[in-house]
């Protein structure tokens, strides 16, 4: 025996054209034709056929208040070894239930019957096969539907449709006769037939929205590399598509349960700021969980970003519309991001990881003598722009060789990295911690006379010596201090100046700081 798709297309193919479309077009036109009966209170006769799957709670009360509003329910589906079914009818007097093992395999998609003295249609479908391994990449099936009010189609529907419930269960044939007496259509109601156009309509427009939606957000975050652009991008395009009164993207730090960075958009009518996850929550998912689909609440669903089997972060969306429900092209679009944005933001992070490898020291993790370069021609332009000054540290460790040649490298590697971090606590943000080369440091200070600088230097240098090193013991940095303008014209000459003081505070015994008064490029210790 043939699919109802077949025979419809078989028998009438030359009165419609198929539209292609996704499982949740379909699943949300069949729910139009039962709202029609629900909505109507259509003394209805409907026959359905479809997979027993979906949410629970969700599908068994649509089939209960159908069968509570309809004259009579036949339901086609797969029997309890179905691996996709998730919810048992509930038994209703004027429901009738056509189990079937060979289901999947005669019905390669939903299919609705409505008929009535007032109204008919119907809606059969056919999933397509798997083209170039889609369903092997996540992407969801593709389907071929029809549907149609015409009664001479809705009656080839319903000689097949009786034949089969004739082949599964004889007594019911009688049964479904008399059924039909009572609701064949003896006129046409052109305002339901609107009704279910007009709602077909909006959908494929609300539809066409969010796949445009999706697009731009794939636009957006291939488009860059920034992470926090990606991000912000994302969630304030998931958010207007969605019409929601709140979106909010937490992305967790790598390896940890902590927010690296939580971005977040707010319809303009809201301007509170609580988290969308609930006042002192930063998310309802734990970072060490990986659940296998979002989470929905009353106005509220949510979805892992999941990379690699880990969960990165979570992407979450809510409104406050008393009433408001997801559907579930809206449920599929966030889910959609959630899974762009993973790749994007492994990307990203990747991207981030290489230029920071390019600019810091490996050992210390300070910034390498390039970036150092770089930063202290920008920060001499920007003072000159402002007429500010700009003071900089140059920092050599006492007696490292002597270290090295008595603990070993490690041990003088040890003391190089516990001074960096030393380096990292003194300073403040805004300055830029250096490693020059060897045992020598530099420290760039936007924004600092010489005096100040000094000040900070005798910090640092206090920092060194008050703090010994486990199995190393004590160890001092001499330092000079050189501020621009002055003597120095250029980078160069700042540069030059730092490093004549800074040997001058070695001369002067070591675990010293030493600056030069710098007239007329004429230089004077002190």
């Amino acid at each position: 025996m043939n699919s109802l798709f077949y025979v419809l297309n078989n028998q009438h193919g030359d009165e419609f054209a198929p539209l292609r479309c996704n499982a949740q077009t379909v699943t949300r036109l069949v729910r139009y034709f039962e709202d029609l009966v629900v909505e109507h209170e259509l003394p209805a006769l409907v026959i359905e056929g479809r997979c027993l799957d979906g949410e629970a709670a969700r599908e068994a009360d649509r089939l209960t208040r159908l069968s509570a509003a309809a004259r009579h329910s036949y339901l086609f589906c797969c029997d309890t070894e179905c691996a996709r079914r998730t919810w048992d009818p509930t038994p209703a007097r004027n429901l009738t239930v056509l189990e079937e093992s060979l289901y999947h395999n005669l019905d390669a998609g939903p299919f609705v019957l409505v008929t009535d003295s007032r109204f008919c249609g119907l809606l059969a479908s056919c999933e397509l096969s798997d083209v170039q391994g889609a369903s092997n990449h996540g992407i969801s099936p593709g389907f071929e539907m029809v549907w149609t009010f015409d009664p001479n189609v809705v009656f080839t529907a319903i000689e097949y449709l009786m034949a089969r419930i004739g082949a599964e269960r004889p007594e019911e044939r009688a049964r479904l006769e008399g059924l039909l007496n009572a609701c064949t259509p003896q006129s046409s109601s052109i305002r339901m037939a609107l009704s279910f156009t007009t709602k077909l309509a909006l959908l494929m427009q609300r539809q066409n929205e969010l796949e445009i939606a999706i697009n731009t957000v794939s636009a957006a975050i291939s488009s860059t590399l920034e992470l926090d652009v990606i991000l912000q991008s994302a969630v304030e395009e998931v958010g207007r598509a969605l019409k929601a009164r709140r979106a909010a993207l937490v992305l967790w730090e790598m390896g940890t349960s902590k927010p690296e960075t939580v971005s977040v958009y707010e319809r303009e009518d809201h301007s509170d700021r609580m988290a969308i996850f609930g006042e002192g929550e930063s998310a309802k998912t734990p970072p060490d969980s990986e659940p296998e689909h979002g989470t929905e609440a009353a106005g509220l669903i949510e979805f892992p970003v999941i990379y690699r089997n880990t969960v990165i972060g979570v992407l979450g969306v809510e409104d406050n519309i008393p009433g408001r429900h997801w559907e579930d092209e809206e449920m599929l679009m966030v889910k959609t991001v959630s899974d762009q944005l993973a790749v994007a933001i492994s990307h990203a992070r990747l991207f981030r990881q290489v230029q920071t490898q390019a600019i810091t020291d490996s050992l210390t993790g300070l910034y390498n003598f390039r970036f150092f370069k770089d930063s202290l021609e920008r920060e001499i332009k920007l003072a000159d722009r402002r007429g500010d000054n700009l003071s900089l540290m140059l920092l050599d460790l006492d007696h490292l060789k002597r270290v090295n040649d008595t603990l070993g490298h490690r041990a003088g590697d040890t003391c190089l990295c516990h001074v960096a971090a030393i380096m990292r606590l003194t300073v403040r943000e805004t300055d830029i911690c250096a490693r020059y080369g060897g045992e020598e440091f530099v420290i760039i200070l936007p924004q600092c006379g010489r005096d100040d600088a000094v000040d900070v230097a005798e910090k640092l240098r206090e920092g060194i010596a008050g703090n010994p090193i486990q199995k190393i013991g004590q160890i001092t940095a001499s330092i000079g201090v050189a501020t621009y303008p002055g003597g120095a014209r250029s980078a160069e000459e700042l540069i030059e100046i730092a490093d004549r003081a800074m040997y001058l505070a070695k001369a002067s015994g070591r675990n010293r700081v030493r600056t030069l008064l710098q007239r007329a490029h004429i230089d004077l210790a002190v």
